[in-house]
């Protein structure tokens, strides 16, 4: 018998349709999913049992690094319960790719198979990928899937149920139901899942506290950077656009870099000694002059290449919640933790 922790965060997965016609968090969600899947695959019922936790009853919009911190707690304490042969969290999809980047890199040593699922609809709607999500998941586990964490996902476009690292995945774009990753393969190529060795970075047996520390920013046109108050962070992440560049624009009579530019946030959290970091950055092909302004105006300005915004957030958010020293701290940014270097 396989033992599995199912640990119920909430989100659409975990919802039912209330009196106001709205998707609120239900606390039967557990029982729903482990039911339909024991009436559409009955010979799980003697193979299967499904530890649960209780429901955190969060809506993933919701998210947030305090309540990032309960599921942390959440899944030490359960895991410290009994030996489980896997651990799937049932997590809305709005912040799933970041709470899977999270996880992947707290749980880089993990022993055991680590699922995140989620729902595009609730799960009594016909359309809903729910419970062949949690199906994926739960048939990764008992056929004995190589331990990492991992996102299963049936996307709505092409029928197809994938399976992704979750440090690589990326969150849903508008208007989509589908979920990517670099790397993602089909369920039915799930005995090809191999990796290098891995080893954990971060020690899970002791209390992980993170603190709201790391300010991401994502450019647009016109963006002010004058109406941020850097003082409250440790590290900015900065985004980029597609090509991995952010406006170094100067002021339209003069010399300096305005409020427009991203040079005018790097020397104003210089300043402060909050450091910054660009993600997502590339090595390859040619490069922009407005890169190549950005590397030249300041060493202290880190690139963070081949990560995902996701992850480089997650990855920045452990770094400087965990780590004091400055050099232990930089050194857990600059190593692989869990093949979420892409490029």
């Amino acid at each position: 018998m396989k033992e599995i922790l199912l640990i119920l965060v909430g989100g659409t997965i975990c919802t039912k349709l209330n009196e106001n016609k709205t998707l609120t968090v239900s606390d039967k969600a557990g029982l729903w999913l482990t039911e339909n899947f024991y009436n559409k695959n009955p010979e799980y019922k003697e193979l299967v049992h499904f530890n649960l936790s209780e429901n955190l009853l969060i809506l993933s919009e919701n998210m947030t690094v305090e309540k990032w911190n309960l599921i942390i707690k959440t899944y030490q304490e359960e895991i410290k319960k009994k030996k489980f042969d896997g651990v799937i969290f049932a997590h809305g999809t709005d912040t799933l790719a970041y709470s899977a980047a999270l996880f992947s890199m707290l749980l880089s040593g993990t022993d055991i198979p680590v699922f995140f699922v989620s729902s595009n609809a609730r799960l009594e709607r016909e359309r809903a990928n729910g419970n062949e999500n949690f199906r994926c998941a739960t048939e990764c586990i008992y056929k004995g899937v190589e331990p990492n964490v991992y996102v299963a996902y049936k996307n709505i476009s092409d029928k197809e149920m994938y399976i992704h690292l979750g440090s690589r995945i990326k969150q849903c774009e508008n208007y989509s139901e589908d979920f990517y990753s670099k790397g993602a393969i089909k369920e039915k190529d799930m005995e090809k899942i191999s990796f290098r060795e891995r080893k954990a970075l971060i020690d899970m047996s002791k209390e992980i506290t993170l603190e709201e520390c790391v300010l991401m920013l994502d450019p647009y046109t016109g963006m002010n950077y004058d109406v941020y108050d850097y003082s409250k962070f440790k590290a900015v992440l900065h985004g980029s656009f597609h090509s991995g560049t952010a406006c170094t624009e100067k002021n339209t009579y003069s010399e300096s870099y305005g409020k427009n530019s991203i040079l005018y946030m790097i020397d104003k959290c210089n300043g402060l000694n909050v450091d910054t970091y660009l993600s997502p950055a590339t090595l390859n092909g040619e490069i922009y002059e407005t890169v190549d302004i950005i590397r030249k105006h300041t060493d202290k300005t880190k690139f963070l290449y081949g990560l995902t915004k996701e992850t480089a957030y997650a990855k920045l958010l452990i770094a400087y919640s965990l780590f004091t020293d400055p050099k232990d701290r930089e050194k857990f940014i600059e190593t692989e933790c869990n093949f979420e270097i892409t490029e």
